[in-house]
């Protein structure tokens, strides 16, 4: 299985960023890979489904686990159609979007740490 890695943000702090446009209907995305962070640090995802239902998981599964796609997934927040924010603490290892079936519509994945 194919991982991501979140891209390093400039600025003051230490921070990362992912974003996904554009996903199909009936899509879990490749899993998105968190480094190591502060303890208690806060991940903010987004998810926007527009007409579709879009939800964010994560897994707390060792990094081999991932790779090999026997990671347990947990979501983030409850599926709704729209706009979802979540906000998790680390430590987590990945996170991943899954999108609904409704075919005409293209959902948007993002993370900030």
């Amino acid at each position: 299985m194919a991982v991501q890695n979140l891209v390093q943000r400039d600025g003051r702090f230490l921070g990362w960023s992912h974003r996904e446009t554009d996903i199909a209907a009936s899509t879990t995305t490749d899993p998105v890979v968190i480094p190591p962070l502060l303890a208690g640090q806060n991940i903010t995802t987004v998810v926007i489904g527009g007409t579709n239902t879009v939800k964010c998981e994560y897994t707390i599964s060792p990094d081999s686990m991932v790779v090999a796609g026997t990671a347990v997934w947990h979501e983030v927040a409850a599926t709704a159609v729209g706009t979802t924010v979540g906000k998790i603490t680390w430590p987590v290892t990945a996170l991943r979007a899954v999108t609904g079936s409704t075919t005409t519509a293209k959902s948007i994945f993002e993370i900030l740490v």
